[in-house]
């Protein structure tokens, strides 16, 4: 198979043109992951054909096929950004300096401002459904159940939890709720309503096990309607439904 003309090694290193070829290279790589995050987003693997791809993404069969050599490769790609997609969100939670129940409930946001893309939700769908690749099965699960668990270890240390709560248990518990949360709102209004899903299961989730003292200046702040803030004023104005205060 030659070579498509946006190929980064046609020319030898420092060669005239060089820079250039390699921003076409990754230029045309981009656009592919960019259509086959859209493709499985919205239909399964199995529905998602190379052809849509190929058509969303507009680049030549010869550019997709030296960039990828099947429709797996593609899926394990966009599975791969989302990884990179979640642990920027872990460390950007650090620079806000917040305690840990409140890192928790940002994350949240995080990941719901994820949602609103194609590349998480094509991940997610893809996790789900299998694709993740043999090294890492329920990858998004098992990342964010040991993500929130040191968090809600860190949290049970600084005595913002109840002491019958069990950091682990509560981890999981909040993946379990997430998960149902993203496939009942995907399901039902097409992620329309997920802002107001997420509030409501974290209100009731740090309802049921922070401590009080820190749950009472949880609701002062304004709670996670402040948190998700214009999600929710969104999903209120588009007819989505909301919280009621407190």
């Amino acid at each position: 198979m030659s070579e498509p003309d946006d190929d980064p090694r046609r020319a030898p290193t420092g060669a005239r043109g060089d820079g250039p070829r390699q921003a076409r290279a990754l230029a045309t790589r981009g656009a592919i992951l960019a259509a086959a995050a859209e493709e499985f987003a919205s239909a399964s693997y199995h529905q998602t054909s190379l052809s849509r791809i190929l058509e969303r993404s507009g680049v030549t069969k010869g550019a997709l096929y030296f960039h990828f050599v099947s429709k797996e490769s593609i899926a394990l790609a966009v599975v791969d950004e989302m990884e990179t997609i979640y642990r920027g969100m872990v460390e950007r939670s650090r620079v806000f300096d917040l305690d840990p129940l409140r890192t928790a409930a940002q994350l949240a946001r995080e990941v719901q401002d994820g949602l609103d893309g194609p590349v998480v939700r094509a991940g997610q769908r893809l996790c789900t459904e299998g694709f993740a690749g043999p090294h890492r099965p329920g990858w998004p699960y098992r990342f964010w159940q040991d993500v929130f668990s040191d968090l809600f270890g860190r949290a049970a240390a600084a005595g913002l939890l109840l002491p019958t709560v069990d950091p682990l248990a509560l981890a999981r518990t909040v993946v379990d709720v997430s998960g149902g949360a993203f496939a009942a709102s995907l399901a039902i209004t097409g992620l329309e309503d997920l802002p107001m899903r997420v509030c409501e299961n974290w209100e009731l989730l740090l309802g049921a096990t922070a401590d009080p003292g820190w749950l009472a200046s949880w609701h002062r702040a304004g709670g996670m309607r402040t948190v998700l803030g214009s999600h929710l004023t969104r999903a209120a104005s588009d007819g989505r439904g909301g919280v009621t205060g407190r």
